[in-house]
């Protein structure tokens, strides 16, 4: 893993989306860092786990995932298993279409929100860090939205109201 993944989701950006969809758990974290009281860090192994019967979710709440940057796909794909079996995950990760993974993210999730007007300032050790080179895209993986994907287009200052 490299510095890069190591940056932590804005906590703006994170309460504006847990109003929305309250979080049972944060698939893809750090002790410091974890966004939910109930969280797996590099040390537990998302990836090898069952995202659905490992962390308790019930069918129809939420997990939340901040992955690292450097390899996405595998996140897209549990998130999409999860989907299938009946639980719902929100991603936040770096907006570049020209990926394979960013086409599969597509095919399944639900719904995708561009983040426009600016780039996210991602933490370190709590303080935001500037120099983020990348926009950011927020997929929802709802298992219960039907076929296509809804495309919405998010103002980043609306995370800091």
């Amino acid at each position: 893993m490299s510095l890069g993944d190591t940056y932590a989701t804005p906590m703006p950006v994170f309460h504006k989306l847990n109003k929305e969809f309250k979080f049972k758990f944060d698939v893809c974290a750090e002790h410091s860092t974890a966004k939910c009281f109930k969280y797996w860090t590099i040390d537990d192994d998302s990836l090898s786990k069952n995202w659905v019967t490992d962390t308790g979710a019930k069918k129809g709440e939420w997990l939340w995932c901040n992955p690292p940057y450097s390899k996405i796909n595998p996140w897209v794909l549990k998130a999409i298993e999860s989907q299938i079996m009946g639980v719902g995950t929100v991603m936040l990760v770096m907006c570049d279409p020209s990926v394979k993974w960013f086409s599969v993210a597509l095919e399944y999730a639900s719904e995708v929100r561009y983040i426009t007007n600016g780039r996210l300032s991602f933490e370190r050790n709590g303080k935001p860090v500037n120099g983020n080179n990348k926009g950011s895209v927020i997929f929802v993986f709802n298992p219960y939205a039907g076929q296509g994907c809804l495309t919405r287009y998010v103002d980043r200052s609306s995370f800091y109201e």
